[in-house]
Formats: structure tokens, C-alpha cells, sequence
């Protein structure tokens, strides 16, 4: 019984697919055009923002300690 609707599901993707149904989807359509779409600049993004926090704390000790 489960076979029956595993095939019937497969055979009515199938015939989506193959219909075209699926092509208008837009969710992810421009995703990785933009260059901070991808993980590295996340990253470089991400390490030069802790470079300024870590160099404004250094001022901030330097301050206090003079």
C-alpha cells in the first residue's frame, strides 16, 4: 500500500518536472549573484569587523591606563 503512493507521488513529480511546473520558482533564483552571498566574504567581512572592535578596545585600555 505505501509502494502505491510512493509511485503515485513519484509519478506526479515526474510529471511536473517534465511540465515545467518547478521552473518559476524564484526563492533562490539570484542567490551567490551578489558577491556577499558567498561564505568566504561572510568571513573576511566578519574577521575585519573584530580587527576594529579589538583595535577600539586597545585605545579604550590605552586611555585608561593614561
Amino acid at each position: 500500500m505505501a509502494n502505491i503512493a510512493k509511485c503515485t507521488r513519484t509519478s506526479q513529480l515526474m510529471t511536473n518536472i517534465k511540465n515545467g511546473v518547478y521552473v518559476g520558482m524564484q526563492k533562490f533564483a539570484n542567490y551567490g549573484s551578489v558577491i556577499e552571498d558567498s561564505i568566504v566574504a561572510q568571513q573576511r567581512q566578519a574577521d575585519q569587523r573584530m580587527l576594529e572592535i579589538q583595535a577600539q578596545r586597545e585605545l579604550r585600555e590605552a586611555r585608561r591606563v593614561a
